[in-house]
């Protein structure tokens, strides 16, 4: 039963003449534990009324109010700082002086009720399978790189090479100058990897199907939602598809790998006092010798040259001269290979987001918004659309980056200044027919 505070009143003046908490109990209703619960509090000083506190709940609620909201809004105009700055600038604000701070910790816990304080996890790369095994001669190349190979003057050189695993050659080795000892070697570029390959086709009058190579990061984006890169989208407008072997896992490459001992045993030790031009023509006379002379340990080719051995190397797969990859070179594969892709990005605090590493504009007002971005290869643009909405279209951007003098690097034959001819390095034996 539902007491008042002037029955509570009641029953402490009753109990003071001398009734005991039983008696007032049988003429009241009310049972004897109520009754000495209100007499006893009251004989203590306390108040016959009922108070209904409430504790305070939430992060930071037994602080001061004002201690929360300078916290929210250190964060707000420094997005950047951590628990510990913000800590230790609250301490530093006059308005507080005397209130207790809150630790990092709990800082840390009152911004993380809110998505937008919460650090973004980086999406995890499915893990790769590993290329199914080529069936053709010339139908594969493997390009794998040896880098800070150190030469007697003290420079560095990175060695690339080109492998077909089925005709098992050295389609082609190149050298690039890579610093000097004492530091790092200079990371490949993928020019270079675009021009060894050059090479290789232009020795061997042919385009290969596939290009495998591992997951070097000027050649394949380590994030999975990266745009691809410009090599990638040269060998799509070549028509030839981009593999990429398991992260960790050299065996998968294990034919360029042991290609990369071969060629440097053979023409590369014992040659260290030689100019980077030197090495090179010691390279070009070992290809060729290592494909046409020389007897090959490896197991198809029982003793033989790799190209007797597998005669049908030097039949084109798919013919090719190096004066004709312009025409050859089609932007609708590369278009193709873009449609259907789509991009999630963050928006800048200035309206802009970067994209195969050009930056475009989508708004100020969507600053700081998570948008997507498709390909349309109708008028080739790039769509920006609401992350929330995902139909609901934002702006249209010309596609930069992406024009044929882009990812080849030639110029409209005969009129530019590319180099559209390519060194022969391959010399074919009088009597061959190729």
């Amino acid at each position: 039963m539902h007491t008042t505070p002037e029955q509570r009143r009641v029953f402490y003046q009753r109990q003071l003449r001398g009734e005991t908490y039983r008696d007032i109990a049988a003429g009241t209703g009310v049972s004897w534990w109520c009754i000495r619960y209100w007499c006893r509090k009251q004989r203590a000083g306390g108040s016959h009324r009922t108070a209904y506190r409430r504790s305070p709940t939430g992060i930071l609620a037994h602080f001061r109010w004002r201690v929360r909201y300078c916290t929210l809004r250190l964060r707000l105009e420094h997005p950047r700082w951590g628990p510990s700055r913000i800590r230790a600038r609250l301490q530093k604000r006059r308005s507080l002086h005397g209130l207790s701070i809150p630790s990092p910790a709990s800082i840390g816990r009152y911004l993380h009720q809110w998505p937008r304080f919460r650090r973004q996890s980086r999406k995890r790369t499915p893990p790769a399978q590993r290329p199914q095994p080529p069936r053709a001669v010339l139908q594969r190349v493997q390009l794998d790189f040896k880098m800070g190979i150190r030469l007697q003057d003290g420079a560095l050189v990175n060695l690339h090479t080109v492998r077909d695993p089925v005709g098992e050659v050295c389609l082609a080795a190149c050298i690039f100058p890579a610093g000097r000892v004492g530091r790092a070697p200079q990371a490949v570029t993928w020019e270079q990897a675009r021009a060894v390959l050059r090479i290789a086709f232009a020795s061997w009058h042919t385009l290969v199907d596939e290009v495998q190579t591992d997951s070097d990061g000027a050649l394949v984006p380590h994030s999975p939602d990266a745009f691809p890169s410009h090599f990638t989208l040269w060998l799509a407008g070549m028509g030839i598809a981009h593999l990429v072997t398991r992260r960790g896992r050299p065996t998968d490459n294990a034919e360029v790998e042991r290609c990369h001992r071969t060629i440097s045993d053979y023409a590369l030790v014992g040659n260290q006092d030689a100019t980077v031009a030197q090495l090179q023509r010691i390279l070009d006379q070992a290809v060729y010798e290592l494909a046409f002379e020389l007897g090959s340990r490896a197991e198809g080719c029982q003793g033989l040259p790799p190209v007797q051995a597998h005669p049908e190397l030097l039949q084109p797969r798919r013919p090719f001269e190096p004066e004709r990859e312009w025409a050859v070179f089609d932007l609708q594969r590369v278009d193709a290979y873009l449609t259907g892709r789509t991009w999630e990005r963050k928006v800048g605090k200035k309206g802009q987001i970067d994209i195969g590493g050009k930056r475009y504009s989508v708004g100020c007002g969507y600053a700081r918004r998570q948008v997507l971005v498709r390909f349309d290869p109708a008028d080739r643009h790039f769509v920006f659309y609401d992350a929330d909405h995902p139909e609901k279209e934002l702006r249209r951007r010309p596609a930069l980056g992406l024009e044929v003098a882009d990812l080849t690097g030639l110029h409209d034959w005969p009129d530019g200044a590319g180099p559209q001819q390519l060194p022969l390095l391959l010399v074919i034996p009088e009597g061959v027919n190729c």
